[in-house]
């Protein structure tokens, strides 16, 4: 029983069942096109991690950055960027999200500097009461787990993102990544980002 409970057939099972449980109530849902505007701006974050996740690990490391979000195709798909320095040192990585007007629903994809490349399969969700779970399938100390990765709204000018990882086709969750995001400015090119651009503009001229 343990076996199956780890194999990749039943995580695929146990995705495809979390995919499927709003799929009656989205025929019918609103446009969720622009679900994702109350993220659009420059935001100071705060970020927690697990180091060794499904491990019985309880050691966290913490780090504070900057993600600037700026939206695409009038909102109907987005980028978040973030930067910031680590413990383990400087990260750099931007977030895909794209919203598929036939099944309304988002997908959401990361790639980082050092990578240079979008993760093979992204995630899958939609909002629901004001909060986003994206699903997804990853391999992880050579057994597939799901993935899941939420995005919601906890005030005016603050939201959280968090990613948990289940082991067992989605029964029970553990939390291993929270970054809490403070609203700095609703301008996606801040200050620092359009000096620099000025700076290269001139450096190319003639």
């Amino acid at each position: 029983m343990t076996r199956l409970l780890h194999s990749p057939m039943f995580t695929t099972l146990g995705l495809a069942a979390l995919l499927s449980m709003s799929a009656a109530a989205r025929a019918d849902s609103h446009d969720g096109s622009h679900d994702f505007d109350f993220t659009f701006g420059t935001w100071t974050e705060h970020s927690r991690r697990l180091l060794h996740p499904l491990s019985g690990s309880n050691e966290w490391v913490e780090w504070d950055g900057r993600t600037v979000v700026r939206k695409i195709w009038d909102g109907r798909a987005n980028m978040a960027e973030f930067k910031g320095v680590t413990p383990s040192g400087p990260l750099e990585l931007i977030a895909l999200r794209v919203y598929n007007p036939t099944s309304r629903q988002w997908s959401l994809n990361f790639a980082t500097l050092k990578v240079g490349k979008l993760g093979d399969v992204p995630g899958v969700g939609e909002f629901k009461d004001g909060r986003i779970d994206f699903y997804d399938q990853e391999p992880l100390n050579g057994r597939a787990i799901l993935v899941r990765f939420s995005v919601y709204s906890t005030g005016a000018n603050t939201h959280v993102s968090e990613q948990a990882y289940s082991a067992d086709g989605g029964k029970t969750w553990e939390v291993n990544w929270v970054n809490r995001y403070t609203l700095e400015s609703r301008n996606t090119e801040p200050e620092g980002d359009r000096a620099a651009l000025r700076e290269e503009g001139r450096s190319r001229k003639p």
